[in-house]
């Protein structure tokens, strides 16, 4: 094997390991800079995978709490990560699958230039601004040029689902069971939702890391 060959193959060998180091390096990036009611957490799985869920305060799809999954590609940080809400959203820029159009806001992806969170910030974002231009989903964008009402209503409909979704307990294609870390909820008796009230307020007077 010639040394060209041989480098190519060690540089192969060790792409994991600096993929992984760059994402170390964004995840403490995001944990800084995280969007307001954004929360994305790495899988048990794979470190290429990470779950995500919007909660949105205002606007069209008010009230919704949108899960989604962040994808890194093999090569990050020299491409762009994708993103796929796994939460029905009607929107122009989210294709019927659920992936968002990201190549509009990041034709390219510059490494350490481009951070997961602009990606994330960007994302929600969508909720608040109905761009068509260049839409992936062309049903939602005639919805908005056709009656604004009209998508409001679907908007609407997609909060619903979502806070459904939110709610369900029971295991399923979003909540599997072999992934601790997928985002998911549990109804609480009143005497556990009393003890985590007692903890918060614990919290409050005790430093973090004492609960």
């Amino acid at each position: 094997m010639n040394n060209s060959n041989s480098s190519e193959s060690k540089h192969s060998e060790l792409q994991p390991f600096f993929r992984d180091h760059e994402l170390f390096a964004e995840y403490k990036l995001l944990c800084n800079n995280v969007p307001s009611g954004v929360y994305v957490v790495p899988s048990f799985k794979s470190l290429q995978v990470w779950h995500g869920m919007i909660f949105i305060k205002i606007g069209m799809f008010a009230d919704g709490c949108f899960k989604f999954n962040l994808y890194i590609p093999d090569n990050f940080p020299y491409a762009r990560p994708s993103l796929r809400f796994i939460t029905p959203v009607f929107h122009p820029q989210v294709k019927p699958t659920g992936e968002l159009n990201l190549a509009k806001a990041f034709p390219t992806w510059t490494p350490r230039k481009d951070r997961i969170w602009h990606l994330l910030r960007y994302t929600k974002r969508c909720f608040f601004s109905i761009n068509t231009f260049d839409a992936t989903n062309p049903v939602a964008a005639e919805a908005v040029h056709k009656s604004i009402d009209t998508f409001r209503s679907q908007a609407k409909l997609c909060v619903e689902k979502s806070i459904k979704l939110f709610n369900k307990t029971e295991e399923s294609d979003i909540t599997p069971a072999d992934d601790g870390n997928v985002f998911n909820v549990k109804p609480l008796a009143s005497q556990e939702l009393e003890k985590i009230k007692e903890k918060l307020l614990l919290g409050v007077k005790a430093p973090f890391g004492t609960l």
